[in-house]
């Protein structure tokens, strides 16, 4: 994808090797897959936030956004988001045993 992003620099005036149907096709692909790759890690960190009861809205959009105008600092963002949330989600039932899954009841 590189190549064909620098290809009109290289070419020096003459005819490129490929026509601009081809250069307009794989640029549509290529936004397609940054932003289908953009909305993927964004929800993910969407869900993650919500289930660690973080501003899930601010992870969400703000490292969504920095990975789609700019690369290398939405994957910044997303460590950073990997190392601040923290370990603790939020408890969710698990419907078994009121005892915590003591076959004696909690007795001895």
């Amino acid at each position: 994808m590189l190549q064909l992003v620098l290809l009109p620099l290289q070419s020096g005036g003459e005819d490129l090797p490929v026509d601009s149907t081809t250069m307009l096709a794989a640029m549509v692909v290529g936004l397609i897959v940054a932003v289908a790759i953009t909305v993927g890690v964004a929800y993910w960190v969407y869900k993650d936030a919500a289930k660690r009861e973080s501003n899930e809205l601010a992870w969400a959009v703000g490292v969504g956004a920095l990975l789609f105008l700019f690369l290398p600092l939405g994957v910044i963002a997303l460590v950073a988001y990997v190392l601040l949330r923290g370990d603790e989600t939020e408890a969710e039932p698990t419907g078994g045993d009121p005892t915590g899954g003591d076959p004696t009841g909690g007795e001895w």
